[in-house]
């Protein structure tokens, strides 16, 4: 066993070296595929090569100079994809992607958290002297907030209140919404709809009118405990399975494949 090499290196060593072994023997890549359980074209990777080099996880030597600028813009609260345009505006000439994932093994590596929602990066005026940081929050971040309820800090919140005049109608619009189904009140649902569909918003107001359009179905929606997920679950099962099949069977497998079978015991 090779040394200084991790778990996963090491397994994935011993599988290059059986691959290569198969291969020596005379076996067909599709038939090293079958017995490995692994995709022709990771197969084709590996037929050739020193198995302690093709093991590595990482092959980004030219980067490695840049480890410690990521650690400690990750301690800052960078996030991933600030570093790595930093990195590339600094003349590395890897892509934004390739940057992203290096950045995360890093992470990984030296058991680091990277922000999700916020970042800080320095700014340059024209003589090259840094200006105070700048915080930024990233479009993610805000629907992270509004939809998921995953907490901002109270600065940002308010900075982002005050900027933009959308966000607080926004807000009131998606908790009010909630409450209607929380508390089954119909009247909170035509209050909502009288006081929201003539939003300045128009996709809001878009909402709120085509509720109007389909207020029956949203009144059941509201008063009733009951659900259609079941059956919407079941026509997402049946259509999955129908596309898999698509141009190999007929009907009686489709039917198979579907039909419940009385006859088994529980």
């Amino acid at each position: 066993m090779a040394t200084s090499l991790t778990e996963p290196e090491n397994r994935r060593r011993e599988l290059i070296i059986t691959i290569q072994n198969l291969f020596k023997t005379g076996e067909s890549i599709r038939e090293i595929s079958r017995i490995t359980g692994k995709e022709r074209k990771t197969v084709k990777k590996y037929l050739e090569g020193d198995p302690d080099l093709l093991c590595r996880s990482r092959k980004h030597s030219s980067l490695d100079i840049h480890t410690n600028f990521i650690i400690n813009s990750i301690k800052e609260g960078q996030t991933a994809t600030s570093i790595a345009k930093q990195l590339k505006d600094g003349g590395c000439q890897c892509t934004l992607s390739d940057l992203r994932h290096f950045i995360t093994d890093i992470a990984n590596e030296n058991c680091l958290d990277i922000s999700k929602y916020c970042r800080t990066s320095p700014k340059y005026d024209s003589e090259g002297n840094a200006t105070p940081k700048t915080d930024y929050i990233t479009r993610k971040g805000i629907f992270n907030h509004l939809w998921m309820k995953i907490e901002l800090t109270p600065s940002h919140r308010e900075c982002l209140w005050n900027q933009h005049g959308s966000l607080p109608e926004l807000d009131l619009c998606i908790r009010e919404f909630r409450e209607i189904f929380d508390k089954k009140s119909i009247p909170r649902l035509y209050l909502f709809i009288e006081r929201h569909n003539k939003s300045g918003l128009k996709e809001i107001s878009s909402f709120s009118n085509g509720l109007l359009k389909d207020i029956g179905a949203v009144e059941n929606a509201v008063a009733s405990p009951l659900s259609n997920a079941f059956v919407e679950g079941q026509n997402s099962r049946v259509k999955t399975v129908k596309k898999s099949m698509y141009g190999r069977c007929g009907k009686l497998l489709l039917e198979a494949k579907l039909m419940y079978d009385t006859k088994r015991k529980n």
